[in-house]
């Protein structure tokens, strides 16, 4: 370390750069993290790192994750790297389960695919844990979808209905896109693992594989993927149930009649978890 330079000047760096941003000045950033302006101070000064107990917290205030915040610190780079591929059908729904029981906090799902049917043996049992977890209040689902259609719109919109007042985030990229090539869909829990997966033709698809990832180049690339198109896409219940204008506009371009909209929202109320309506995320 050259003369003058601290330890952790990369990271205090880019935490002000984060927080000026946010338009937030450090006597509110310290407020909002109760911890004195002084320790803040040290963080954008790269001599110390914030504390474990905030680190979650702060990474939220200044609209980014744990990963992004940290990256180049001493031993977080050294992190062992792990790809393996499973069978989709075999395998992922019981690594879903686990993983979603295991997740402390965090669930964060990405679909950008053409349209698809969900296996069967993939949903009712973990719509059910996903639920049961958002309903208790002990994790949150933010989640990144292209919609094509009315019906998947709907599926999500008896979600913001359900779960209004609970950490159930949503917003539409690509608004009125009808048509995309099959691409992939990622799961990501607590900002650590994920999983990755093209989507494939048939129901089940049998014999086609999905990667499970983890280590700091995967956390790098996804959460940096995840904040720059989370940040561009347009939130579909910043308000819960009690705006839904912005669903209500995204039906309209998708084609949905005009005096349809209150006929929409009844059918969303009476959808229910479970096999073939509506997947969570």
């Amino acid at each position: 370390m050259s003369g003058g330079e601290t330890p952790y000047r990369e990271v205090g760096k880019r935490m002000r750069r984060l927080r000026e941003a946010k338009g937030l000045s450090r006597r509110s950033l310290a407020d909002a993290l109760h911890v004195n302006v002084t320790s803040l101070v040290g963080w954008e000064g790269g001599v110390r790192l914030p504390r474990a107990g905030v680190r979650k917290r702060l990474a939220r205030l200044l609209d980014t994750n744990i990963a992004t915040l940290l990256a180049g610190t001493t031993g977080y780079e050294d992190a062992p790297l792990r790809a393996v591929a499973f069978d989709t059908v075999a395998e992922l729904p019981d690594l879903l389960m686990q993983y979603t029981r295991s997740a402390h906090q965090l669930v964060r799902a990405l679909r950008l695919a053409a349209p698809y049917v969900t296996p069967a043996h993939v949903q009712t049992e973990w719509r059910s844990l996903i639920s049961g977890r958002i309903l208790d209040g002990t994790l949150e689902v933010q989640r990144i979808e292209v919609f094509y259609d009315l019906r998947r719109l709907q599926e999500v919109l008896s979600n913001i209905i359900r779960y209004d007042g609970r950490h159930y985030f949503v917003k539409s990229h690509c608004t009125g896109i009808k048509e995309v090539m099959p691409a992939f869909g990622v799961y990501i829990f607590d900002n650590d693992e994920f999983f990755l997966g093209a989507y494939w033709t048939g129901v089940p698809p049998s014999n086609k594989p999905s990667l499970r990832l983890s280590g700091p180049p995967f956390q790098t690339f996804f959460n940096a993927y995840w904040e720059e198109i989370w940040r561009r896409g347009t939130y579909l219940n910043i308000q819960g149930a009690h705006d839904l204008s912005a669903v209500r506009e995204l039906a309209f371009k998708l084609g949905l009649p005009r005096d349809g909209w209150e006929q929409f929202v009844e059918e969303a109320r009476t959808l229910e978890i479970g096999d073939g309506a509506p997947p969570l995320i």
